[in-house]
């Protein structure tokens, strides 16, 4: 039990790293944000040194705190948000601000990878549809209108890319991050001749892929003095943050389902082999267990849409919870439950940044319908959160008629501190779902990956065994399950009725 992983994830918004012991408890942990910059609408940059800055600064606190033993510490692995893209230099260093996944920019690259290649061909190989979301399109907008950076580039690294190579002076990428950005066939494992000649991506611009527990290698003497610990800990590849989320809370076989709930919500469902949907609503990406996939659902506005809610009419809960010492969401929740299920008759749609999987509609619009004189705020937070649940229901519908045979709903992220959050997705879906100790699964899995690597455990069965602890499950209620039921048919119907003017 002296043994300890440092499990990194590098965010959207921060850096959180964590040591974990090789029961799957937490020693220590530190958090350090960096800023977004938005040099235009649309355009979502980050400066990738504030990654590495973050990086060390967590990276030294956890090594500092009591419980820490520097030298019990055998292994390294990074997590990441994924499809962000950075070029560099041949000594690692970024020539040009990281493009963010959340970066809209190039719709016209996009356009121009669906003539050259097509939508069809696209998702044959990489399990992916044509979307600004996915790392490609960043790369040719690069390539169009910054060509002195593009020819100058050494390599093409995704967040995990950058931090391993700041670690060990490698140029890795693993197979989760890879899949994502839809230059790489899941089919083949490796990147692909035929995208990368067509959309004009020289391959030696990108870097080395494996899979994930695959050793990189181990810090070099400047990374290790930056951070304050021997050269010698190895450094293990790691995994896309999703992927990561999904082997946190122990979603290995099929029929588990893991839906990660922050900003968005993320659906992975766990499969042997890469299984598409001819009708392309939903993606296919490899896991972080080598040589298996996910089926994935991305719904971009859930835990946005309760924050825009907070952030906008909750001034005064804010305040007072602030004054008081305790999460304003807390005062939010009761008004939730003081709500009677349904939220007389109100209904929200929770596309507020365009609409994910099975949509994929990027000038979507939200929507709340069917308010009265009658309706109180209590009905308006309770038709969010209702909302939120039935828009994750539509995927979870779409992997039902892929054959998935959904056994139960394991489900992280911030949302889950909300019991009523956690009881009505059980009555909604018709599911049990089931939380897991760690609110942080997304490092849990990382650190299961350093454990894996270090051959700590054999496989990831055993892994998950020993460092997965469920803690709480929620049973549908069958009053509500046949409630819901109804409700969510009327959503459907609603959907239908206006998606022409909520997707223009």
């Amino acid at each position: 039990m002296s043994e300890l992983v440092a499990a990194i994830d590098v965010g959207t918004t921060g850096t959180h790293t964590i040591i974990f012991n090789t029961a799957g408890k937490m020693a220590a942990s530190a958090y350090k944000e960096y800023p977004s910059i938005m040099p235009q609408i649309g355009y979502v940059e980050q400066d990738a040194n504030q990654w590495w800055l973050a990086v060390v600064e967590t990276l030294r606190s956890v090594c500092k705190d009591p419980a820490v033993e520097k030298q019990d510490i055998i292994a390294i692995t990074v997590t990441n948000q994924r499809e962000t893209i950075v070029p560099v230099d041949r000594a690692g260093q970024p020539l040009h601000n990281a493009i963010v996944w959340q970066d809209r920019r190039t719709v016209k690259q996009c356009q121009a990878i669906n003539r050259a290649v097509g939508q069809e061909d696209i998702y044959k190989t990489t399990g992916l549809i044509i979307d600004p979301y996915f790392s490609a399109s960043k790369l040719m907008w690069l390539k169009d209108n910054k060509p002195k950076i593009f020819d100058s580039t050494h390599k093409f690294l995704l967040v995990h890319d950058f931090i391993v190579n700041k670690l060990t002076g490698e140029f890795v990428t693993d197979h989760s991050n890879a899949s994502r950005t839809m230059l790489f066939d899941i089919n083949d494992l490796c990147w692909s001749d035929l995208l990368c000649d067509e959309l004009g991506i020289p391959q030696y611009k990108l870097p080395r892929s494996v899979p994930s527990a695959t050793v990189i290698g181990t810090l070099t003497s400047k990374a290790a003095a930056h951070i304050g610990v021997n050269r010698d800990i190895p450094v293990i590849a790691g995994g896309g943050d999703q992927q990561c989320a999904a082997l946190g809370l122990g979603v290995v076989s099929e029929g588990l389902v893991s839906a990660n709930t922050g900003t968005g919500t993320f659906i992975l469902a766990h499969m042997k082999k890469p299984r598409l949907d001819q009708k392309m609503r939903v993606l296919c990406s490899l896991s972080v267990i080598p040589g298996e996939t996910v089926l994935e659902a991305s719904i971009f506005t859930t835990g946005a849409v309760y924050r825009w809610f907070r952030d906008n009419f909750a001034h005064f809960e804010k305040e007072h919870a602030r004054m008081m010492g305790f999460d304003v969401y807390e005062l939010l929740n009761k008004e939730v439950e003081s709500a009677q299920p349904g939220a007389h008759g109100l209904f929200m749609v929770p596309h507020f940044a365009g609409a994910g999987a099975p949509h994929w509609q990027p000038q979507a619009k939200g929507m709340l319908y069917g308010l009265t004189l009658a309706h109180s705020r209590p009905d308006v937070l309770r038709a969010i959160i209702e909302g939120i649940c039935f828009e994750v229901k539509t995927s979870l519908d779409v992997f039902s008629d892929l054959g998935i045979d959904i056994s139960e709903l394991r489900i992280a992220g911030g949302a889950t501190r909300a019991e009523i959050w956690n009881q009505l997705q059980a009555d909604i879906y018709g599911l049990p779902v089931a939380k897991t100790e760690h609110e942080e699964t997304t490092a849990l899995g990382a650190a299961i990956l350093g454990c894996l690597g270090c051959k700590v455990f054999r496989t990831y069965d055993e892994a998950v065994d020993r460092m997965v602890e469920l803690r709480t499950k929620y049973d549908p209620r069958t009053k509500l399950k046949r409630f819901y039921k109804d409700q969510y048919l009327k959503y459907k119907k609603l959907y239908e009725c206006v998606a022409s003017n909520l997707h223009s």
